[in-house]
């Protein structure tokens, strides 16, 4: 009974379409053109659809991942420019931004800044692993509303753009006036500014 049912729909189907394919063979050629100027708005609308859709595939949402990256990478340089010097004057504050920007650069440290921010080396004298950045291994409150944070950010984004002249040019160290590191006498001396000795 189905197959019977399923064979005359698909006999009608095959009928209707042998009868317009005769239709259109012998038919008079003179309503030609006005079927094809009927049909342009289909075929215009059809490609825009295409082509929407096409674009939309493409599209990897790379430009909103690297937003999301500069922006990041931006808040680890101002926090530790917050963390190392805000009690610094500005020139201080971007000193200490270019060495976290030189690091970067060199290929002896990581290749983000975060990852820069974050890192640690051997200790000799401790036997341990201790963080580049001391703060980075404290927990340690960050006052976001604070016109220290908004110093830290406006200098972090400045030195992230290259906007700004080089104060301590190839420097890749720096440590406190108070105190005397072991690696300090095998450094070269860059600058002197405010409470930090910065080295190469």
């Amino acid at each position: 009974m189905l197959r019977s049912l399923f064979y005359g729909v698909r006999g009608w189907f095959v009928l209707r379409r042998r009868r317009l394919a005769m239709y259109w063979a012998l038919r008079d050629r003179g309503d030609a053109p006005f079927f094809a100027f009927l049909s342009l708005p289909f075929i215009a609308v059809g490609l825009i659809v295409y082509f929407a859709y096409a674009a939309r595939s493409t599209y990897d949402g790379s430009q909103i991942d690297a937003g999301k990256l500069r922006a990041r990478e931006i808040r680890c340089l101002a926090e530790n420019i917050y963390f190392e010097a805000r009690g610094e004057t500005l020139k201080g504050q971007y000193a200490v931004a270019e060495v976290t920007m030189n690091r970067l650069a060199s290929p002896y440290f990581p290749d983000t800044i975060c990852e820069v921010v974050h890192d640690t080396r051997w200790d000799r004298s401790r036997r341990q692993l201790v963080a580049h950045f001391s703060w980075t291994a404290l927990k340690l409150r960050l006052e976001s509303g604070s016109p220290a944070w908004k110093q830290a950010m406006d200098v972090a984004t400045t030195v992230y753009h290259g906007y700004y002249e080089p104060v301590v040019p190839d420097a890749l160290f720096y440590h406190a006036t108070s105190v005397n590191p072991y690696w300090a006498s095998s450094k070269k001396v860059v600058a002197r500014i405010g409470n930090h000795i910065f080295y190469r």
